[in-house]
């Protein structure tokens, strides 16, 4: 079915048509043509045919093609055989048709179709402008989506279609065929790194760097760097790379190198300044990322932080989520947030899944303070701005409900798992509650979860019931994993009859798609039959298994029926349930911070009058430093010293900031640069009006004042200089024993949690709900501050210790 919009074009260009015809056939009778076929008077189809051309062709796509078509009409038109019904009108028409189809696919990321057509559209010398650069992006963007959506046969198949593509352009990008584009060098580039084809990206690159400012420009030799950082070019030769780039364009040079502060004209104010590309940041921050460089790659986020503190793009912070450890990632996830910069959703669940990953369910402590953290993540995306969706929602209750999983829970009475349960289901209650205020529900996930852990662990089929009626009521059906689910939670409370009815419904369903049960379903029976005391209904629900499963998987079956394998208890800690409820009153202080923020439904937060959980462990201090002493030191940093002579900063020329390639504009954004004077006039005291409030300083969608950003980046920054410090000095060590025992080297995350900082508890939103000047009680000032020296050593202005 056609949409509304498209139903709408194609009624007005049949009417077009239509006008076209009955209009050419009125002017042949009125004007009359000669005996050779040529018009006797042409000026008014002449001028009613510009008309037509400026109203079908300017407004749809802007183009002067058009016009030359159009042009070219009217010297056939009074050739002899012209004399007939041009052809000329519909195929303008249906050239407007192509390109409409063309644009569509484009805005659609329809990229088969964009694919398809492309050999019409060079052939018809449309790709003028920006067609070629949004072509290109189209298809940079279609390759992302297959590889995050598509986990089918056909994902290799369609990613190898999208390289040959941008092969294919690359290769007339070469020959001259298409015209120069920077920004579509910069996305294929990118297609080539994100689809694996390292020889055809470098061997494109390769070509670019040997022409002129037409093809290559700052931000192609970022992405150039990104692209060699991941297949393995040493850091060494990409920062000379980076070097060349700056010595090319010499204005670069001066903004990049002024100082290694990243020295602003005015720290209050949105700046701009001619040469900085953020995509040739973003590169070289890659590759130090990539090579270990974390010092370097800080530096490079601090120097981002202080040009563009609300327009740093979100893949450079994206970038450090991915690459560092967890408590790096949670910390400049906040930084971004704090800034108003809203990360892709993937990011963010990035993060929450890393913590409830984190969480050690041998620990109550662990377990209830990574809950607070996942509560903080998504409360700051909420308030920087972020969409909440289904799975956000997911991961919280999931991780509420693993609560019942922790170690000592099977050994509770009956009372005590009550009113865990209780609390629990009070948390996810409010939880639901706040995220219902922005359209957000609960996925099925959450659901089989609640089952699981809260039914089963819980020991309450009560909770089973509940959780499949308020799931229907979400619309949501049951799937083959709620099944098993159920099977699962039945055997957990040693209810037989339950177990043999929670089969009998996966086989009845399973049977409605024809399908039969699996071995993983088997397992899972076996299992519950087991723990429900439902052997005998279990041994008789395998005989069908016996026909398509191998007789000695069955046997297996049929063994561990009989004699089940006990799991080892010895290692599991008694729990203390009522301290354990008493850090659940923690996580509920926080979840009433966050209601009582949202209750009008807010699209961002107001984070300047707020204390924000920034940071996860707290770093212990060298020696005391006073923030009068890190004020100062700031201000020597990142202002202008009279020793320092560069005035070449203040009469740098305004010019459009580059943008990151995952930048979905038609132009190239600039960040607003409020006014900042008001005349006054001072001539007389008594005649003179009051004088008018200075305007207010320009602030991030938070808040935040630039001023009041910019200084709390170089602190936290400070802060994770020190803590990445610490964390590459434990994982090298880690690293180096590891080759000299001749073993392979330990992940990361492994090394961190052996080598922890010092327990300390963790400092989440209902502990920061005020800003009373309680902050240095409450540690967090604290731990942002470093001594004098420190911070210099960390910032590679001293010797390193």
């Amino acid at each position: 079915m056609l949409s509304p919009a498209l139903r709408r074009a194609h009624g007005q260009l049949q009417g077009h048509r239509q006008w076209l015809t009955a209009f050419a056939s009125e002017t042949r009778q009125a004007s009359g043509f000669r005996a050779n076929g040529s018009s006797i008077s042409s000026g008014p189809w002449r001028q009613s045919s510009r008309n037509i051309s400026a109203t079908a062709c300017v407004s749809s796509i802007r183009s002067n093609f058009y016009w030359r078509k159009r042009q070219q009409y009217e010297l056939n038109r009074n050739q002899p055989q012209a004399y007939k019904r041009p052809e000329t009108a519909d195929v303008d028409i249906e050239f407007i048709e192509f390109n409409n189809d063309f644009r569509e696919a484009i805005n659609d990321v329809d990229f088969k179709t964009v694919i398809k057509l492309f050999p019409e559209a060079r052939k018809r010398q449309v790709l003028t402008g920006t067609l070629l650069w949004r072509t290109v992006q189209c298809v940079h963007e279609g390759l992302r989506r297959v590889k995050r959506d598509r986990e089918d046969d056909g994902r290799r198949e369609a990613i190898e279609d999208l390289i040959a593509f941008a092969e294919q352009l690359s290769n007339a990008v070469r020959k001259g065929d298409l015209e120069p584009d920077r920004r579509a060098h910069l996305h294929l580039l990118a297609i080539f790194k994100e689809g694996g084809a390292q020889a055809q990206g470098i061997a494109f690159w390769e070509w670019l760097e040997e022409q002129d400012e037409r093809y290559v420009g700052l931000d192609v030799y970022g992405g150039a760097i990104e692209l060699l950082a991941i297949y393995g070019t040493p850091l060494r030769e990409l920062e000379q790379m980076y070097e060349r780039a700056l010595q090319r364009f010499p204005a670069s040079f001066n903004a990049y190198h002024l100082s290694p502060e990243a020295v602003v004209p005015d720290r209050e104010q949105a700046i701009e300044i001619k040469g900085i590309s953020m995509m040739l940041l973003q590169g070289i921050l890659t590759a130090r990322l990539l090579r270990g460089e974390s010092q370097k790659a800080y530096l490079a986020l601090d120097t981002a932080l202080r040009l563009y503190p609300t327009l740093t793009p979100p893949r450079i912070f994206a970038m450090f989520i991915e690459e560092r450890p967890l408590n790096e990632a949670y910390t400049v996830f906040a930084l971004a947030c704090r800034a108003g910069v809203v990360l892709p959703f993937d990011t963010a669940r990035k993060v929450l899944t890393g913590l409830r990953a984190s969480a050690d369910m041998s620990s109550p402590d662990s377990h209830i303070t990574a809950l607070r953290q996942m509560l903080s993540v998504v409360y700051m995306y909420l308030g920087a701005g972020g969409s909440l969706t289904s799975n956000v929602v997911n991961e919280i209750i999931i991780a509420f409900t693993q609560t019942l999983r922790l170690d000592g829970v099977a050994d509770l009475d009956v009372k005590q798992k009550k009113m865990l349960v209780s609390t629990t289901l009070d948390a996810i209650r409010k939880t639901l509650e706040i995220f219902a205020r922005y359209g957000t529900k609960p996925g099925l996930s959450a659901f089989n979860s609640i089952i699981v852990n809260l039914g089963g662990h819980g020991q309450s089929k009560k909770i089973v019931t509940v959780a499949l009626r308020d799931a229907q009521a979400l619309l949501l059906r049951p799937n083959h994993v709620t099944r098993r689910s159920i099977v699962v939670a039945a055997g957990m409370l040693g209810d037989k009859d339950y177990v043999a009815q929670a089969w009998q419904d996966l086989v009845y369903n399973l049977e409605l798609q024809s399908k039969r049960a699996e071995l993983p379903d088997y397992n899972i029976l076996v299992k519950a039959a087991n723990a429900g005391g439902a052997v005998d209904f279990a041994e008789q629900a395998l005989e069908p298994a016996m026909k398509y499963i191998p007789q000695e998987v069955t046997q297996s079956m049929r063994d561990r029926l009989h004699n089940p394998v006990e799991e080892d208890q010895s290692s599991k800690n008694a729990l203390d349930v009522s301290s354990l409820l008493e850090q659940m009153k923690q996580l509920s202080a926080d979840l009433a911070v966050v209601d009582d923020r949202t209750v009008d439904r807010p699209t961002t937060q107001n984070f300047a009058e707020q204390l924000l959980p920034m940071t996860i462990p707290l770093l212990p201090l060298q020696q005391s430093g006073s923030e009068q002493e890190q004020k100062a030191l700031y201000d020597e940093l990142t202002t202008e010293q009279p020793a320092v002579d560069t005035p070449e900063l203040a009469g740098l020329p305004t010019d459009a900031l580059s943008t990151s390639e995952d930048s979905r504009a038609d132009s190239e954004s600039k960040p607003d640069i409020p006014a900042t004077k008001t005349s006054v006039n001072t001539d007389s005291e008594s005649d003179s009006p009051d004088p008018l409030p200075p305007p207010a300083p320009p602030a991030s969608s938070t808040g935040l004042t630039f001023g009041s950003l910019r200084h709390e980046n170089w602190k936290t920054i400070n802060y994770m200089l020190a803590l990445a410090d610490h964390n590459d000095n434990a994982y090298n060590a880690a690293v180096d024993q590891a080759i000299n025992a001749g073993i392979a080297p330990p992940k990361r995350e492994a090394v961190l949690r052996r080598t922890a900082l010092p327990e300390k508890p963790y400092l989440g939103l209902s502990d920061m709900a005020t800003t009373d000047g309680e902050s240095e009680d409450k540690g967090y000032d604290a731990q942002l501050r470093r001594p004098r020296q420190e911070i210099l050593r960390l910032r590679g202005r001293t010797a390193t210790k």
